[in-house]
């Protein structure tokens, strides 16, 4: 593709809202929950166009591309933006978010090849994520350059924040598009920590995952890249697409037909101002909506605050840390993240 055909589908994309979802794409999965569910899911995304692992690489300078600079890539867990052509053996080389070691599934397609499990990485940065559990680091932690933490003798790794829903949905798809048909790998997310050693298909932690998942959602990043790789691929992520079929998978929503015509819209985070840092008690939405719910979460995702029957004020925590607040109107989600300093 050229350089001008490039930037014109860059600044499509990226001033899109909503990914490019061809009509009629999950209609076998509607209707449908649990283990029917994510077999339609499977079915849906299985038999794709595979690449041998060399030929990603120019793949990847157009999904994970800097939208505001075309000649450049945006690397997971650090966030830096840096030249497209310094790729291996320079700054960036590609990291499967998925190890290929969890399978040992090596760089042969299609699991070591399928460019939604690949992400422009940082070099060094990939060599200390080796294939550790994906979890919460608090103890003995290592700081990266970008936020991103790990425990090499615990074998966890924390991406930044912004992060975390992208790895957990790239992990998802992973497991909903090898499940053991075809001669093909089963891969599937765990809750308990797999040594380094272990060459199971198997990755961890699943909680862990669907809590990041909602903490950070669904973005335009994303979204372009979705459909970059489904133009090469011919298969999408579809936790990108409907973020809510997590929960009909492993969360609260497993006994729940799926539809995508119940599916929650995510708004735009700017239409909602918060005065980060907070370091008031109560915080006030300055926003003409009327919320119908409003929950705070912990780092952990667990809920410390909850209100429901259209209010637009909430008493922040105690504790200076950082938090997310997640905002219901209609049929509409908007998740912000909060920075609580001491009151």
């Amino acid at each position: 593709m050229n350089t001008s055909n490039r930037v014109i589908l860059i600044l499509f994309f990226y001033t899109s809202l909503f990914s490019q979802i061809p009509s009629g794409y999950y209609n076998d999965a509607e209707n449908t929950s649990e283990q029917e569910l994510k077999a339609a899911l499977h079915n849906i995304i299985d038999n794709h166009q595979t690449y041998n692992y060399s030929s990603t690489t120019d793949i990847l300078r157009e999904s994970d591309v800097d939208p505001n600079d075309q000649r450049n890539v945006i690397l997971i867990y650090s966030g830096e933006s840096v030249d497209a052509e310094d790729d291996y053996p320079g700054v960036w080389n590609k990291e499967h978010v998925w190890p290929r070691s969890r399978g040992d599934f090596g760089s042969s397609p299609p699991e070591g090849s399928d460019v939604h499990n690949l992400r422009a990485c940082n070099g060094s940065i990939n060599s200390s994520r080796s294939n550790h559990n994906f979890d919460y680091c608090t103890t003995g932690c290592d700081n990266l350059n970008g936020g991103s933490s790990y425990n090499n003798a615990s074998k966890i790794f924390e991406p930044r924040d912004e992060d975390k829903g992208d790895v957990a949905r790239i992990i998802f798809y992973m497991d909903v598009r090898y499940d053991g048909s075809s001669g093909e790998l089963d891969l599937e997310m765990t809750e308990g920590l797999l040594s380094q050693s272990s060459k199971a298909p198997r990755h961890a932690v699943r909680s862990t995952l669907l809590a990041w998942h909602d903490l950070d959602p669904v973005d335009d990043f994303e979204r372009y890249r979705n459909d970059v790789i489904h133009d090469y691929q011919g298969n999408r992520n579809p936790f990108i697409d409907y973020p809510e079929l997590a929960h009909h998978l492993w969360g609260d929503k497993q006994n729940q037909n799926w539809s995508s015509s119940l599916s929650v819209s995510l708004v735009r985070e700017d239409e909602i101002f918060i005065p980060n840092p907070i370091k008031t008690e109560y915080l006030n939405l300055e926003s003409d909506i009327n919320f119908s719910k409003i929950e705070l979460f912990n780092m952990q995702g667990k809920v410390i605050r909850q209100l429901s029957g259209y209010v637009n004020r909430i008493q922040m925590p105690t504790s200076s840390g950082i938090y997310f607040l997640n905002l219901k109107y209609d049929n509409k989600v908007i998740l912000k993240k909060l920075i609580v300093s001491s009151i």
